[in-house]
């Protein structure tokens, strides 16, 4: 590896992007996914300078969005630069989310290679394994399947990167102000980005010679910072927001989010979530049998992240398979940090790596995504020629309209477009929100000022179930 650490970072960038690339580019780049794609383009569109400011006094979507209230504004951001960019290319989306998925990777990887560093008689070789397991690992779960080719779950791989970057931070003992700027930036991606608080606090105990009080003084400023994310969020919002089953976690609610997340990260995993349970039991009883600080705070280090990450999605109300990304990250530090702990350690690494390789591969989801983007670029390509041929006051039939597709038994469904998506691609084709688009049997009242768009639900047009 390159001698300088400027080379390196950029090294172990340029090698996390191209397995990115190499592992999701067939999957992604060809439509957006997902129902809020186009909602989200809408509502961040940047015209002046004032809209940029505007992103941080918006709701998500502009209250676009029908099943409750977020504040999201540095995915706005995200969004605004990639429209201005690309318009609505999905291939410049594909390509801010690969860079996403690489950059988390690298700051974990170099994570890794700074709790290798301080292992007594770690060798160079060494950290440099630690950093290249961990953002492979990190890169290839199969969770990202679900993650990656959506522009719209950027929220979560925002809030990750910011989270991984303020524990980075925390780690190599950098200045207050920074903890807590990084902190406000997982929180302003999404609202779990709240966990930075406990991950700080331990990768700030897992600092060599520092003790428990140390710590608790590196989190004053990220304090500091997630309080003043609370603030703008409530008087955005007018109040918490968030989905309407949001609230505390009760055990019940705990142990089954637990279950759905477990499940979701074994999935795909040959020997499922169990094999897996007992590889990271296996891994974190390996760290906590040394005898020095490092090995108990780094095992602490994975169980803080881990933890905070059930209880917030617990707190959420719901679960998506795509929430399973913020366990990746430990999942990948532990397997990068039994590098150099001894024969069962790097076994145990080898184990993980491989269970990790093997799910990505024979991961089901991989078909679907490929028949999902054919399926959505066609249904907006279709969408757009209709609205932009048939005049304002005409009542018109869009069929087929696909909801959702799988391909598979038991794979999670792949979103295509709702209702408010489609609407929101219409305000971007025309210009204008002189479009209707509603389903069912019911019409609306004609309306001579605008389109109005029926959506007829169906089987997807035969040319798109097949690849081109």
């Amino acid at each position: 590896m390159a001698r300088s650490l400027p080379m390196q970072v950029a090294a172990l960038f340029g090698a996390a992007w191209a397995l990115a690339w190499l592992t999701y580019g067939s999957v992604s780049g060809d439509a957006l996914l997902g129902f809020d794609g186009y909602p989200l383009i809408a509502a961040s569109a940047m015209h002046s300078a004032g809209d940029l400011l505007g992103a941080f006094g918006d709701e998500l979507m502009g209250g676009r969005y029908p099943d409750g209230r977020f504040y999201r504004p540095l995915v706005h951001l995200s969004f605004g630069l990639d429209h201005a960019l690309g318009g609505l290319d999905p291939a410049q989306y594909s390509r801010t989310d690969l860079s996403l998925a690489a950059l988390t990777a690298t700051l974990l990887g170099l994570l890794a290679g700074t709790l290798a560093s301080a292992w007594s008689g770690a060798r160079s070789r060494t950290r440099v394994l630690a950093a290249l397991c961990t953002a492979g690992i990190y890169l290839l779960h199969h969770a990202q399947l679900e993650v990656v080719p959506y522009a719209p779950r950027r929220a979560d791989a925002l809030a990750l990167l910011f989270v991984a970057a303020a524990a980075l931070a925390a780690r190599r003992g950098a200045r207050p102000a920074w903890t807590g700027a990084l902190a406000l930036c997982a929180l302003l991606s999404k609202e779990s980005g709240v966990i930075a608080l406990p991950v700080i606090l331990a990768a700030s105990y897992a600092r060599p010679g520092a003790d428990l009080r140390a710590a608790a003084r590196a989190t004053i400023s990220p304090t500091l910072g997630l309080g003043l994310g609370l603030l703008a969020r409530t008087a955005v919002l007018g109040g918490l927001g968030g989905h309407a089953e949001s609230g505390t976690p009760g055990r019940e609610s705990l142990s089954a989010m637990a279950g759905s997340m477990a499940h979701a990260m074994g999935a795909a995993i040959p020997g499922g979530g169990l094999l897996l349970g007992v590889l990271v039991l296996g891994g974190l009883v390996t760290l906590l049998r040394q005898a020095d600080h490092q090995g108990r705070s780094t095992a602490l280090l994975l169980l803080a992240w881990a933890m905070a990450g059930l209880v917030i999605t617990t707190v959420s109300g719901r679960f998506h398979d795509w929430y399973a990304l913020t366990l990746v990250a430990p999942l990948a530090l532990l397997a990068g940090g039994l590098l150099g702990r001894g024969p069962l350690g790097a076994a145990l690494a080898a184990a993980l790596t491989l269970l990790v390789v093997t799910g990505q591969l024979v991961s089901p989801q991989r078909d679907t995504l490929a028949v999902a983007q054919e399926i959505s670029r066609d249904q907006a390509e279709r969408f757009e020629a209709l609205i932009q041929a048939t005049p304002a006051g005409e009542v018109v039939v869009f069929e087929p309209w696909v909801f959702a597709v799988a391909t598979a038994p038991g794979t999670p469904p792949i979103f295509v477009h709702a209702p408010y998506s489609l609407s929101a691609l219409a305000e971007l084709t025309l210009s204008t929100d002189a479009v209707q688009v509603f389903t069912g049997r019911e019409r609306p009242a004609p309306d001579p000022n605008r389109l109005q768009v029926q959506l007829v639900p169906g089987p997807p047009p035969p040319a798109t179930v097949t690849p081109r």
